[in-house]
């Protein structure tokens, strides 16, 4: 009873260092060595042993002396494995409104941008993903050409580092793709060592951003990094319109959605949102590929165009995601208009490799009125009547009322720990299961044995996407030939796999990113570690 006072003790003190951090624009690097200098010797005393293993591995890349600021996104990234255990901590033991502010940090970076890697020097590689890490930056890895390419369509990086040797497509070929796809506006930066006249030209006129020579230099990366993920930012809030399809994108939307809310708030203007979604988009990419896909995108973008009123606003959300917002316009007159658009979707053909093909799409309207004028409740409202939409059937236009306004949206995600140790299984299990309770997204999670019952068991639901936390060392089948059946059907965009080893050596790295694995982690682990690490790339994938 006494230790477990003196935990208490010890989980209050880190809330208050971290509260009073977080009030704080930036931190000293001493700050940070100082707390993890005596988390290390006072948990590790009083039985908190797994909070003295991680301020231990942490205190190994810190000064004692530094005057290093660090930024909030910073020491909350470096510190997410402890942030996480508080907050675990705090689930179980209270309740309330810290419990919410801890959680947020936890959360903070969720929706951090991605810097990708793409690069077979696994050696090179490692170093940079943990040098950019440290700093506080999320960073995904491909370790060949096509492998690069995919992540591209499915995270949607904001900087991608491309070496031109690659093992099966040489970088200029990737960028001269990149060049055709024009995604999202990713910043591109050839990192190489073959860095003569003539390949600098070429990568340039290609459509990289930078030319960036190897070896480099730490600091002058993290400065070049800092420096171009903040001007994209500026890009993304100066530009207007989505590259792609040419329509208004997600900021033009926001800005203009609090427009009309302030005028109904003042004259009662009514106007009717509509967040609209293609059916089976993911069929399309996997059957035609990526760049019919964005085809059909543009074609859908064209079409209404030509048949929306001068009034609307079209804009793409995101994906295969659009919304229509329709001023001065009841939700019965909008809900016409939207039914006249789904049927000519319906009826449009597109045409890849000589196979006529038609795509529809599902609809959520809601009109705004004085219980929902607020911009949060106007789209989970709209988001509601386009879940019904989905699951009555799709190539269809729902709009929301009373009796769907309690309809509980289905939880999205769903755990899977395929491990035959049975403690790290049932620790990882018992972990998810907890969290499941508290987090919106996990629908539940399953454990299996063996690779073989996991393969043969009927897994896959296409209403869900799924975090799979993979052993490398299974009976009968290994995990990597497990990977490699999961990958043979599903991207990462419906699948996140997480490779758990024992094994040590760059070459089992290799291979499984190799084979599509989305993250490698190394046992022992921290089960927070392992948490926080998939939960924040299933939030930017997802």
């Amino acid at each position: 009873m006494g230790a477990e006072k003196y935990q208490q003790m010890m989980y209050k003190r880190m809330q208050t260092n971290f509260l009073r951090w977080r009030e704080r624009e930036s931190i000293k690097e001493k700050e940070v060595y100082a707390f993890l200098h005596q988390l290390k010797g006072t948990a590790g005393s009083i039985g908190l042993h797994g909070l003295s293993a991680i301020a231990t591995e942490k205190l190994v890349n810190l000064s004692e002396t530094s005057e290093l600021e660090w930024l909030k996104e910073q020491w909350t990234m470096y510190l997410s494995p402890l942030i996480e255990a508080l907050s675990f901590y705090e689930t179980n033991h209270h309740s309330g409104e810290n419990v919410e502010v801890v959680q947020s940090l936890v959360k903070s970076d969720m929706s951090k941008e991605f810097i990708l890697i793409i690069d077979d020097d696994m050696v090179f590689i490692a170093y940079l993903k943990s040098a950019l890490e440290k700093k506080g930056f999320s960073v995904i890895v491909a370790h060949n050409g096509k492998r690069g390419i995919e992540l591209i369509y499915e995270v949607q990086p904001a900087l991608v580092f491309l070496d031109i040797a690659l093992p099966d497509i040489d970088g200029f070929s990737i960028l001269n793709s990149i060049k055709k796809i024009k995604k999202d506006r990713t910043f591109i930066a050839v990192m190489s060592s073959y860095h003569n006249k003539e390949n600098r030209i070429r990568a340039y006129a290609l459509g990289a951003m930078d030319f960036v020579s190897k070896p480099i230099d730490e600091d002058i990366l993290f400065a070049y990094v800092t420096n171009r993920l903040a001007y994209r930012k500026e890009l993304e809030y100066a530009i207007v319109i989505d590259e792609l399809t040419q329509v208004y994108n997600r900021k033009h939307f926001e800005g203009k959605l609090k427009i009309l809310i302030e005028r109904y708030k003042k004259i009662g203007e009514m106007f009717t949102v509509a967040i609209i979604d293609l059916d089976f988009f993911k069929k399309v990419n996997d059957t035609y590929g990526h760049l019919i896909g964005d085809e059909v995108l543009k074609g859908f973008a064209v079409l209404v165009k030509e048949l929306k009123r001068e009034q609307d606003i079209l804009c793409r959300y995101g994906g295969e995601e659009f919304v229509l917002l329709m001023p001065n316009t009841e939700v019965d007159e909008a809900y016409l208009l939207v039914e006249k658009i789904r049927q000519a979707m319906e009826q449009k053909a597109f045409i890849a490799n000589d196979t006529m093909f038609h795509v529809t799409f599902s609809s959520g309207l809601m009109g705004v009125n004085e219980h929902y004028m607020h911009s949060k409740k106007l789209l989970e409202a709209a988001d509601r009547a386009l879940y019904a939409a989905k699951t009555t059937g799709r190539n269809r236009a729902v709009c929301f009322d009373l009796s769907i306004e309690y309809m509980k949206k289905q939880k999205q995600i769903k755990v899977i720990v395929i491990d035959d140790v049975y403690i790290i299984r049932d620790m990882l299990t018992k972990h998810f299961e907890e969290l499941a309770q508290h987090d919106e997204a996990i629908a539940e999670v399953a454990a299996f044995n063996d690779g073989f019952t996991f393969l043969y068991s009927g897994w896959y639901d296409e209403n869900y996407k799924y975090i799979i936390l993979l052993d490398w060392m299974l009976p009968n089948i290994s995990g990597i030939e497990v990977l490699k059946k999961i990958r043979a059907n599903y991207s990462s965009k419906e699948v996140i796999v997480s490779m758990l080893t024992g094994q040590t050596g760059e070459k089992y790295v290799l291979e499984a990113f190799q084979n599509g694995a989305d993250d490698y982690i190394r046992k022992p682990f921290q089960i927070a570690d392992v948490s926080s690490r998939i939960l924040r790339l299933a939030e930017r994938i997802f």
